[in-house]
């Protein structure tokens, strides 16, 4: 159960001394709108009384960082259990393994097809999300490493097809290991332009 801030009852911060902690107290009871206040008047002269007093006032700082730590425990614990349990965690799970397939396609060349075919599968899904910038990010990489490959491929002959395959090649690389890079880190990618 969440305590009474002693601090915000007097309208000081936490680090204040005896003397503002005085003044703050004095000022309040001293307002006959406080006075006609019983609740208010009692709970000031409660705070006063353990923050003015050395020893009350170490306990309850103490008391108050417990159940502030308490309190950041259980948020984590209760946002940690949301994030697994969230469907965006199964399309980052789709997403990871699009771009491992992305990968693999360099040794053998039709995966990045089944990874292609997952993002469009998992797109309306991932709406909404940073993974849906993954996934756009993908199916481009694709389209424009498809047309880099055929274009190369049937320019082998006048030599520059070598070079398209190879540009082809490294910029495909480089983006696989990006977006990788940005899936981990939780981050979106950016999907302005197709390159």
């Amino acid at each position: 159960m969440e305590q009474v801030n002693l601090y915000e009852i007097l309208g000081v911060s936490q680090d204040a001394d005896i003397n503002v902690i005085r003044e703050a107290y004095g000022k309040l009871v001293a307002n006959p709108d406080i006075q006609k206040d019983e609740e208010r008047f009692k709970a000031i002269g409660q705070a006063f009384e353990v923050l003015s007093h050395p020893e009350k006032r170490l306990a309850y700082d103490a008391a108050m960082q417990y159940e502030r730590q308490e309190t950041n425990t259980n948020n984590f614990t209760n946002m940690a259990t949301n994030v697994v349990n969230t469907p965006s965690s199964d399309v980052k799970n789709y997403v990871f393994i699009a771009y491992v397939t992305y990968a693999v396609g360099l040794l053998i060349l039709f995966t990045p097809v089944v990874g292609v075919i997952m993002a469009y599968v998992k797109r309306d899904e991932a709406q909404g999300s940073i993974y849906a910038s993954h996934i756009d990010y993908l199916i481009k990489t694709f389209w424009v490493s498809l047309v880099g490959t055929v274009l190369g491929t049937f320019t082998t002959l006048i030599l520059i097809g070598w070079l398209i395959l190879l540009v082809t090649a490294i910029w495909f690389i480089y983006r696989v290991v990006i977006g990788l890079i940005k899936l981990n880190e939780d981050k979106p990618v950016s999907t302005q332009g197709w390159f």
